[in-house]
């Protein structure tokens, strides 16, 4: 049985450091109380007459009590360009850090994974009084198409954890391949650009202004960043990881505490085509045309 990597009690100050998705409420009754759910993994399939255009499978997966809880939903690749689909799904087993080579073996992952979060949730709890147990361990994976056209398709990576502590933690990705050879590519070029890092603090900005009839001043804006000086707004740096391509733009998402601290969440912006054009590669171009 493939066995995912544990997830163990996270200690205060380590959970201040990772930051959070939302408080879970403490644990009520004992762990004794066998009130599990399960989901089997469900078989939707998407096909399209375009044979350009990759079918995919889409598997579910739930299952929780008192202890654990897991949450699985994977667009499995199916059909299509074979360097293409083998890319995607060699991807998507690194995601999950498991020998994943189709839907049946996501099912026997999520059962896998739920048996582990029980585990660890025992070792850490059971000799605790149950007024002072937490809630039960969780973890969710959510990996599912975003974009696709002729020429890339762009999946999106949702993660969540919880193991013990004031707050579980969020990962949020997206990932381009390009529909030829199967590959992740360079999107960006002239990276160190002013004209690129004012399209990024714009970006910033309208993320945290939202629908805001008068967008935050600069000096606004300082609150919600790790940024000290309001000429440093125009050098914020590019997200670690690659941004993404939807079908009308270019995404920028940075990590939970990578420029701002936890209460300012996942920053993500999408910068329109007729905007990032400039700066986008030979071959990011050559995709969009």
């Amino acid at each position: 049985m493939m066995k995912p990597t544990k997830i163990f009690l996270l200690s205060a100050g380590l959970a201040v450091i990772l930051g959070a998705c939302g408080q879970r409420g403490a644990q009520a009754g004992s762990a004794e109380v066998n009130d599990s759910t399960a989901t089997a993994a469900g078989s939707d399939s998407i096909e399209n007459a375009n044979e350009n255009i990759v079918s995919v499978e889409t598997v579910k997966y739930e299952k929780s009590d008192s202890t654990a809880e897991v949450s699985i939903l994977v667009q499995w690749p199916m059909e299509g360009n074979k360097a293409l689909v083998d890319s995607l799904r060699h991807h998507i087993a690194n995601l999950l850090e498991s020998e994943i080579d189709g839907p049946k073996a996501i099912e026997t992952y999520g059962e896998s994974l739920f048996e582990s979060l029980s585990e660890d949730w025992h070792s850490v709890y059971d000799e605790m009084e149950p007024e002072a147990r937490m809630g039960a361990f969780s973890k969710t994976h959510d990996i599912t198409v975003l974009a696709e056209t002729d020429h890339y398709i762009t999946y999106h990576y949702q993660t969540y954890m919880y193991g013990g502590g004031a707050h579980g933690y969020t990962t949020e990705v997206g990932f381009t391949f390009r529909k030829s050879d199967g590959r992740q590519i360079p999107l960006l070029t002239e990276t160190e650009s002013p004209q690129l890092a004012s399209l990024i603090k714009e970006g910033v900005r309208g993320f945290f202004s939202g629908d805001a009839e008068k967008p935050y001043t600069d000096e606004e804006l300082l609150e919600f960043l790790f940024i000290e000086e309001v000429s440093a707004l125009n050098h914020i740096p590019l997200p670690v990881n690659p941004p993404y391509l939807t079908k009308t733009g270019l995404v920028m998402l940075y990590t939970q505490y990578e420029i701002g601290p936890y209460s300012s969440g996942i920053i993500s912006f999408e910068i329109p085509f007729d905007k990032i054009r400039p700066f986008l590669t030979t071959e990011a171009k050559a995709l969009i045309e």
